[in-house]
């Protein structure tokens, strides 16, 4: 067998199994993980943490808003 028609059965045969692998991974597979319990609880996370963080940053600029700032709410003690 020459080098080049050894070459090109290689990679005939490469070719084919890839081909193979595209069909392991079905979107039936890909929508039962999307489902699990897992997933959910780490979208779930992920968006209370968001909210979290949006939350707290509402907070903090209603609180400056009404109470003004630290630097003009610094209350200072005769000695």
């Amino acid at each position: 067998m020459k080098i080049t028609q050894w070459l090109k059965s290689l990679i005939h045969t490469e070719q084919r199994e890839m081909s193979d692998m595209k069909d392991i991974v079905t979107d039936d597979m890909v929508k039962n993980a999307l489902r699990s319990d897992t997933v959910t609880t780490a979208v779930k996370t992920q968006i209370k943490s968001t909210l979290d963080q949006q939350i707290d940053a509402a907070v903090d600029t209603a609180l400056t808003d009404i109470l003004g700032s630290d630097a003009d709410n610094t209350v200072t003690h005769p000695v």
